[in-house]
Parts: structure tokens; sequence; C-alpha cells
């Protein structure tokens, strides 16, 4: 039975939570790209920016190439299925290019909510389309724990779990980053195939039968691949890889 006490504790705990978020809604809550004023303290951007990222209606679930209609493959995935579908929400390009880096290399975590959102956006928009399937489970790509310690976070747990929030679908971790590779970043198409050699080992079983491995940012997909035959090793999964953006590619 709930006390007299409790429930006087109760209503101050939500009157001061209540007091505190109006406070922190009247104090100056800028979008991170233009510096105008959100609409609400919890929004890092403002209608027009959020308006304004780059978001192409249709897009390769094989390579993130632009089509001009709506389709599942461009012609080049078209002749050779990938074998993991790529969902994205746009190429690597401003402004989207500005806030991965501000949460990357400038700490601004809180910008994977509005990332995550827009991602979102594409997969919501995928499945109403019937051309992806949803999955059990997301599994973020880990950093080695040398690199995250450095960093103080991994961006890609971050995205999931904003993604997680959104979608509705459970997070789990059963790989574990055991190489500390020299970030991809700085390597060639080539030096980034071998790069991850055994990079990855499975920690725990996985009992899903579909997954969905989130990252920040796809270029020649080879930490995600890495990750996916680690996972296929042991288990027969159906795997997809989710990323906010692909680097741009040529024709």
């Amino acid at each position: 039975m709930t006390s007299r006490y409790q429930i006087v504790t109760l209503k101050l705990y939500q009157q001061i939570t209540n007091n505190l978020a109006h406070i922190r809604h009247v104090l100056p809550h800028c979008c991170l790209l233009c510096n105008e004023q959100t609409n609400h303290y919890k929004n890092q951007l403002c209608d027009v920016c959020r308006e304004d990222l780059p978001f192409p209606s249709q897009l390769c679930i094989g390579c993130s190439k632009v089509l001009m209609t709506e389709a599942k493959w461009c012609g080049l995935c078209q002749q050779s299925h990938p074998p993991y579908p790529l969902v994205t929400a746009c190429h690597y390009q401003t402004p989207i290019k500005q806030l991965l880096g501000a949460l990357k290399y400038r700490q601004q975590i809180i910008v994977c909510h509005e990332l995550a959102r827009h991602l979102a956006r594409r997969i919501f928009k995928l499945l109403n389309q019937g051309l992806i399937d949803k999955p059990q489970a997301l599994i973020p790509v880990p950093l080695h724990w040398q690199r995250q310690y450095s960093r103080g976070f991994n961006q890609a747990h971050l995205i999931a779990l904003a993604l997680s929030a959104y979608l509705g679908i459970e997070i789990i971790t059963p790989i574990k980053r055991v190489k500390n590779t020299t970030s991809q970043a700085s390597l060639d198409a080539q030096q980034r195939c071998h790069n991850l050699d055994d990079a990855f080992k499975l920690t725990t079983s996985i009992n899903v039968d579909s997954v969905a491995i989130i990252d920040d940012v796809y270029t020649t997909g080879a930490t995600m691949r890495e990750m996916s035959e680690t996972i296929i090793a042991h288990k027969n999964v159906n795997i997809q890889h989710w990323a906010i953006a692909r680097t741009i590619i040529s024709d």
C-alpha cells in the first residue's frame, strides 16, 4: 500500500521535473546547423534544416545508388545481388557530413537522435514498400576497447539505441572486436579489405533469425561484411546492413 509520504514524494518529484523541463525549454536551444532556435529543447535541428537533410526518393538496397523509379535494385545489382541488403538514408554529403563529424569527433552525442531519426525515415519507407523485412534485433558495430576508451563512446551503439526507440527493435551485442585495427578512414579500398581479417569474435549465441548491423557511415562495407561472416560462421541468420550515409560512389 502506498504511504502518504511516498505520494507526497512522488508529487514533489513530478513538480520538480516539470519545472526543470520548463526552465530548459525557455533557455536557448539552438539548431546544430544554422544556430537558430528550435521549437523544442529536445530537437537538435530546426524544422527548416531537418527538411533540408538529403533524402533521395529511392536508393538501391544493394549499393545505395539513386534510382529514378520505385525499385529494389539498380541495373548492376539486379544482375548480381549483393549478399546483404544495404539501407542508408542518403549519401555522405553536406550537411550529413557535418552532423556525423559533430557526433564522432566533437563528442556532440545528442546529434545521434537526429541521425537515427533520418535513417528511421528511410527504414519506414522501405518497410511500407515491402522492399525489406523488419529485423528482430539490431547489432551495432563494436569498437575495440582501447578505441572506445579513448573516444569515450561508440557512435554506432548510440545510433542503434536511438533507432531501437524509433523502431521498437531490441539491441543485442553478441560480437566483440578483438583486434585493434588501423582506422578504415586512413586506408585505401584494397587495404580496407584485409585490415579487418579476424577482427571480430562471437562471444554469445544469437537467438534471433534476422538482424541489422548498424554503423554511421558505409564506404566499402568491409567492416559489416567481416562482422556478417563472423555471424554466419556460427548461425545462418538473415542480415541487413544499415548506416546513416554511404560515401558517394561513381557510376
